[in-house]
């Protein structure tokens, strides 16, 4: 169904709706995300720029826990999985807004997994550099070789590769895991540099 993160009357008809047609919730896949990285100047951007990105990345994804959470420890049963990124722990220019709110989203899944536990475990994935139609749109075999430099699994990630991390999460094969980010990134860093 369609559903603005942005706007919290969708994201209570997005839960109400769900658990009505469906009977319940047992796992959500925090994964709206976005915002200026790489062309965030901060002599060039507002406040409302960076507000924006913690709206998208951290905030819509702690209201929707909010809302589901109560379903999940109800049932007895729940796995959170939030997208963050390598942005969160890399330093590079202009990306203070975007970086420091995938940085949010990492302490964000940590703390909520003393808040949500024992029946809800919340982690998060970290993707590096994967074939996505953005990256596509911008991705030269110059950049694509200086991104490979540093990353031992000589290929950037793809999109089964990000899944299968979030289906770990989703599973009840992790069990024992929450609080935990895993950044899939072929063992490296993928920058520019």
């Amino acid at each position: 169904m369609e559903c603005n993160v942005l706007k919290d009357d969708n994201l209570v008809n997005l839960v109400d709706t769900t658990v009505k047609e469906l009977g319940g919730i047992h796992i959500l896949i925090n994964n709206a995300g976005g915002g200026g990285g790489g062309r965030e100047n901060p002599f060039k951007i507002s406040v409302d720029d960076i507000k924006r990105d913690y709206e998208l990345n951290v905030f819509s994804g702690w209201r929707l826990c909010q809302l589901v959470v109560p379903h999940m420890k109800k049932d007895g049963y729940g796995a959170i999985v939030f997208t963050t990124s390598m942005s969160s722990v890399n330093k590079s220019p202009n990306m203070s807004g975007y970086g420091g709110s995938k940085a949010a989203v990492n302490h964000t899944v940590a703390n909520l997994a003393h808040d949500f536990g024992p029946e809800v475990r919340i982690n998060a994935v970290g993707p590096g550099a994967t074939r996505t139609a953005a990256l596509e749109s911008v991705l030269t075999p110059e950049i694509e070789e200086t991104m490979l430099k540093h990353t031992p699994i000589k290929r950037l990630g793809t999109a089964d590769d990000i899944a299968g991390a979030m289906l770990y999460f989703a599973s009840p094969i992790s069990e024992w895991v929450s609080g935990q980010t895993i950044f899939v990134n072929g063992g490296g860093q993928q920058t520019l540099e």
